[in-house]
């Protein structure tokens, strides 16, 4: 964790507003946050009180966890490589181990693709079967 330089303090209230939302949305503590832009634990956490500070900072969340989900998932298909060239190595602890995380990777993507696709066709049934309802 950095601090701010002595001589580059945040002095605008709309820059620590954007330097708090982003090292929140980032996962620092409030105390990492408060010495991050000099001010408390305490300071940040009546920040975050705030219903539309806090929504914001939710959002800028999703979208780092967005980004980042975004970089596993390219990474993916290299990942999958890894584990079944393992699957042939000299070592049976290895070999053991790479069928085991093969085995238990394939049902987890399973299972969530078919939990997808089955949210989507709730979600796509439920505007047809409330629209003829009235209040």
């Amino acid at each position: 964790m950095t601090e701010l330089p002595a001589d580059e303090g945040v002095q605008d209230g709309a820059e620590l507003e954007e330097v708090m939302k982003t090292a929140l949305a980032t996962g620092r503590t409030y105390a990492e946050v408060g010495v991050l832009v000099r001010r408390s634990a305490r300071t940040v956490r009546r920040r975050m009180s705030d219903p539309q500070f806090a929504a914001d900072v939710s959002a800028r969340r999703g979208e780092h966890v967005s980004a980042l989900t975004g970089q596993l998932v390219s990474g993916g298909s290299d990942a999958v490589a890894v584990l079944l060239q393992c699957l042939t190595s000299g070592s049976d602890p290895v070999r053991l181990r790479a069928a085991q995380s093969v085995l238990s990777l394939g049902t987890q993507m399973r299972q969530s693709g078919e939990l997808e696709e089955r949210l989507s066709a709730l979600e796509s049934r439920t505007p047809a079967a409330t629209s003829g309802r009235t209040a």
